[in-house]
């Protein structure tokens, strides 16, 4: 892990999360840099729901997206950025609104391409999507967005 990456300073609070990242309710829970992985976890509301219920299929998308890519994040200095170039989503069972727990792990790093699983589960452990997903990493400059800082 680089050191204090500006990642870390969104995980304590620092600066202001994202507003897609607020929606899903996601908080940092734990880095291990060992096997480069990010535990996270939502706090998903009844606005995420679809008509029956359950949590709508592309909220889950994204919340495998903001899980993997703080695997990514937290291993760049400040400077360089991450975007997703390629994406996918297994849905295994129904995740109902509340505790979700998110996984994101770096599989292999290939000069500015990097590669990522994740995977969602229920507060009690049962599986609920699996992901993975292709970052390139690029020096993308200033972006106008207020959570950067």
């Amino acid at each position: 892990m680089q050191n204090d990456p500006y990642f870390l300073r969104v995980a304590r609070g620092e600066v202001i999360l994202s507003q897609v990242s607020k929606m899903l309710g996601w908080k940092f829970v734990h880095y291990d840099d060992d096997a480069m992985k990010v535990q996270v976890e939502y706090d998903a509301e009844q606005l995420l729901t679809n008509p029956l219920g359950c949590i709508q299929g592309g909220i889950l998308s994204a919340m495998l997206d903001d899980a993997m890519g703080p695997a990514v994040y937290i291993t760049l200095p400040t400077p360089l950025l991450a975007v997703t170039i390629e994406s996918k989503t297994s849905f295994i069972s129904p995740a109902q609104p509340g505790k979700i727990k998110g996984i994101g792990k770096i599989v292999r790093k290939t000069g500015s391409i990097v590669f990522t699983e994740g995977l969602l589960q229920t507060a009690e452990g049962e599986l609920i999507a699996t992901g993975s997903a292709t970052f390139k990493l690029g020096k993308y400059g200033r972006l106008p967005i207020p959570w950067q800082g």
